[in-house]
């Protein structure tokens, strides 16, 4: 969307199943920071509301984790939390609803690939979060956060959803020391970069890319710690 349409918030409303009862909240949540450079009666945006969303959200994983989980450490308790409220998930969580779809963003915004970036994603799905929230309290957000991020809880490798943490366990279990991370190249545009770090860990070594030095040092980990984990003793 470049602008606010009355149908396509009712559509997203149908899709996370709660009705606002002040529609400028989920206005607001849905407005890119573009906005407030081009458009001289759009004074807000999602930038204070992702804020309170992602703290909504920790709040409400954690529980979930910590009820369905109930033989796991605080260790295991912290890595199941950063999974599911990492970027990856989030945005895969908004991918079930379209919400990229729902941004309410500049023209120029969306033509240089706003409406693609894991970041503005990631804001939207947080800033819908604390809309909810403040429009109708903790209850109604939190029967949204489960029933969308359930699929997201059972089924996943501990090793591959903390993979530098895991790789950091093997390395020094190994007498290698710390894992050592180097920044080898940036490219792409300002808003959207592509990152590849390289991992060293004794003699082994791993490349990996994303859209974020962390993303890239986790890729480059992952695909590390599947070499030394499978690789003959």
């Amino acid at each position: 969307m470049n602008k606010f349409d009355k149908d396509d918030i009712t559509r997203l409303e149908q899709l996370i199943n709660y009705r606002f009862k002040n529609p400028e909240l989920i206005c607001e949540a849905l407005s890119h920071p573009s906005l407030k450079q081009h458009e001289s009666d759009w004074r807000k945006n999602y930038e204070r509301f992702e804020i309170l969303g992602d703290a909504i959200l920790g709040f409400i994983v954690t529980e979930m984790v910590f009820n369905i989980y109930n033989k796991a450490d605080e260790g295991e308790i912290a890595k199941i939390k950063s999974y599911l409220v990492s970027k990856e998930t989030i945005c895969s969580v908004a991918k079930k609803i379209n919400l990229a779809n729902f941004i309410i963003m500049t023209k120029g915004e969306e033509d240089s690939g706003g409406r693609v970036n894991p970041n503005n994603i990631e804001n939207a799905m947080e800033a819908l979060i604390a809309a909810v929230y403040l429009d109708g309290g903790m209850e109604n957000i939190k029967a949204i956060v489960i029933k969308l991020w359930s699929e997201f809880l059972y089924d996943f490798d501990l090793n591959q959803i903390d993979p530098k943490t895991s790789l950091q366990e093997w390395s020094q279990s190994h007498k290698y020391g710390m894992p050592y991370y180097e920044t080898i190249s940036k490219s792409g545009l300002a808003h959207m970069p592509e990152f590849t770090v390289r991992v060293s860990a004794g003699t082994y070594k791993e490349i990996g890319s994303g859209n974020s030095i962390k993303s890239a040092e986790k890729e480059a980990a992952k695909k590390l710690l599947n070499k030394v984990l499978n690789s003959k003793k």
